[in-house]
């Protein structure tokens, strides 16, 4: 099959007939010469250039130490902070409490015979000394400092092993009233579920005490 006639003749292939695409240049724009090296000329503008993106500049490493720039390191974090400071006074009595009795259980079991009463506050003592341990620790996080109680030397009056029960009973479940309290008292989550573990411990220590003492006197 011949190709269209073009001006009498056979018209030569599109893909060739740059006389086509001249027509439609010039239908589209006539005042543009679509072969004209200046684009203006041609119709068409050049594309705005863009500035090439900037790099991200690091920000400044502080100097002096990098605790500042640690997670959790808020001037007021979620826990052990500015709630918990409320009770510091409260933080610090129970700390010098718990060091206190661990010193006395642990004379104690030393004194006793009942081998059943010495293994209990041998075990007393060194959960009073882990408890010490956590409530410094308390002490740390909120403060940012050491924490260094008082030494005091108790003067023991030692009685018979049912009255030295009774004593360590009392004392065992007053504790547990007074962490309980505090808990309740404080608004800080983390120094909450201290407390309530430490009231448990020390409840869970008046029962056990409870039961040996039902042994030895009944």
């Amino acid at each position: 099959m011949e190709n269209t006639l073009y001006g009498g003749q056979a018209a030569p292939s599109p893909a060739y007939d740059f006389r086509l695409y001249d027509q439609v240049w010039q239908r589209v724009t006539p005042d543009a010469d679509p072969f004209s090296p200046d684009p203006a000329v041609a119709g068409m503008t050049a594309a705005p250039r863009t500035a090439a993106p900037e790099a991200a500049v690091p920000a400044p490493r502080q100097e002096g130490g990098g605790e500042g720039n640690l997670p959790g390191a808020e001037a007021n974090p979620c826990c052990m902070g500015s709630e918990a400071r409320e009770s510091l006074e409260v933080l610090e009595g129970f700390l010098q409490e718990e060091l206190a009795e661990s010193r006395c259980c642990q004379a104690l079991a030393c004194r006793v015979r009942n081998r059943q009463a010495a293994q209990l506050l041998c075990r007393a003592a060194a959960e009073k000394r882990a408890a010490a341990r956590e409530l410094c620790a308390a002490y740390y996080l909120i403060t940012g400092s050491r924490y260094d109680p008082p030494i005091t030397v108790e003067r023991l009056q030692w009685e018979d092993l049912s009255q030295t029960l009774r004593t360590c009973y009392h004392q065992e479940v007053c504790n547990g009233l007074n962490y309980r309290r505090a808990a309740d008292e404080t608004l800080d989550t983390c120094l909450q579920k201290l407390f309530h573990r430490l009231a448990d411990q020390a409840y869970r220590r008046g029962e056990e005490i409870m039961t040996l003492l039902g042994r030895l006197i009944c």
